[in-house]
């Protein structure tokens, strides 16, 4: 494989523009999940022409962009042979800045991977592992149509750890139908006991479109009550400050230092780049989005079009909606900053009350919400956006 490498540490990446690329191809779709992927890998060749297409048209209208974070999401990026994330790679070198220390993250299913493939993505640059484990219970994976087993996610763990990676994270589900908190902690104590440098934890959500929504809306199944997922959240983030990881979005927790810097971009409104069919992208306060149909992205590329669904850009109050909506989620408003951007501070009363009622500590500037706050981030977000923001 080539020496070219996309290594180093990522503590403090110079200023640069993230980049995310979208792999649709999965082994199985799962049963919850609404990202945008296939099965049916026949475009394959088509889809790696297109996506080098893509960031070769996107680099014609903004050459040589500074980068400093690589994001493969999907669908199942661990499907990627390694030649064909070296031929990916390329062309993003080829197109932009990459930063020496940039963080480089590969999302991977358990089951895709072995210890050949995960050497080569470390030489190719990856130094940051994500892996989708969701469950480490038999019959979760199976309700979830998860293609991985219990001992498959602890090995790829042990591979992953063994060619080198030191920055490696974990996603699991909670709040399934049925589970007990017994369940939970299991799971959570199980993927402690791993070592992880960072760990996702999600309730489970229903979304429109899938299998588990038609599922609900059959009545053949019973998502949990809000008031157990709560309780399970509460149960997550008690866990995770006990062995001393940092709460630093909702869902989201680390190690000291191991925050994921391209995930930061979006709850930041940072700018990125998304390559791939249905990636979004968010630069100079413009968003846009491209077609989320591999053929179409395919046909539109072979014809030299740039595959864009829509765009928008965005004005003041949706940038202040987004902005008090993402920094609460990181469980952080900054009381100057909000002023110097928008001219306009959160209502000293609405603050007190926030604080009296145990959702938030005012120190200074920085409010900082408590845990029962993190349970209710979106529902403060939205009061104070509706009516207790005054002039600065």
């Amino acid at each position: 494989m080539a020496a070219d490498r996309i290594t180093g540490k990522v503590d403090h990446p110079p200023p640069g523009v993230g980049i995310y690329l979208h792999i649709p191809f999965c082994v199985k779709k799962c049963f919850y999940c609404d990202f945008y992927s296939v099965e049916n890998h026949s475009q394959r060749e088509d889809f790696l022409d297109a996506i080098v297409k893509e960031i070769d048209l996107f680099s014609g209208l903004h050459p040589r962009l500074d980068a400093n974070t690589i994001f493969f999401g999907g669908g199942t990026p661990s499907l990627l042979k390694p030649s064909e994330l070296e031929r990916i790679l390329a062309a993003l070198r080829g197109a932009f800045n990459i930063s020496e220390s940039a963080e480089f993250t590969m999302e991977c299913n358990p089951g895709t991977i072995d210890t050949r493939y995960l050497s080569d993505y470390h030489s190719l640059g990856v130094n940051r592992i994500s892996f989708g484990v969701q469950s480490f219970f038999e019959d979760d994976l199976r309700f979830l149509e998860r293609i991985h087993g219990p001992s498959e996610a602890i090995r790829a763990v042990d591979l992953a750890r063994g060619v080198g990676f030191d920055n490696l994270s974990l996603d699991l589900i909670y709040a399934l139908p049925g589970q007990t908190h017994e369940r939970l902690l299991t799971n959570l104590q199980t993927a402690l006991s791993l070592n992880p440098d960072h760990l996702s934890a999600y309730g489970l959500i229903v979304e429109p479109g899938t299998p588990l929504f038609n599922s609900v809306s059959r009545g053949t199944i019973t998502p949990a009550p809000d008031t157990v997922e709560a309780d399970m959240y509460g149960t997550v983030m008690d866990l995770m400050e006990a062995h001393s990881y940092s709460h630093y979005e909702i869902s989201n927790y680390c190690k000291p230092g191991f925050e994921c810097k391209h995930n930061l971009k979006y709850w930041n409104a940072e700018d990125y780049i998304g390559f791939g069919p249905s990636a979004h992208s968010y630069f100079d306060k413009e968003r846009w989005w491209n077609v989320s149909s591999l053929a179409g992205y395919v046909a539109e590329l072979k014809s030299g079009k740039i595959p864009v669904s829509a765009r928008e850009s965005l004005g003041r109050t949706q940038l202040l909606d987004e902005f008090v909506l993402l920094h609460l989620r990181q469980g952080v408003l900054k009381k100057d900053v909000i002023a110097q951007k928008f001219g306009i501070i959160p209502d000293p009363e609405f603050v007190a009350d926030l604080v009296k009622s145990g959702y938030c500590i005012e120190d200074g500037n920085i409010l900082t919400l408590t845990k029962a706050g993190f349970k209710v981030s979106d529902e403060i977000a939205e009061t104070m956006l509706a009516r207790h923001l005054q002039p600065f």
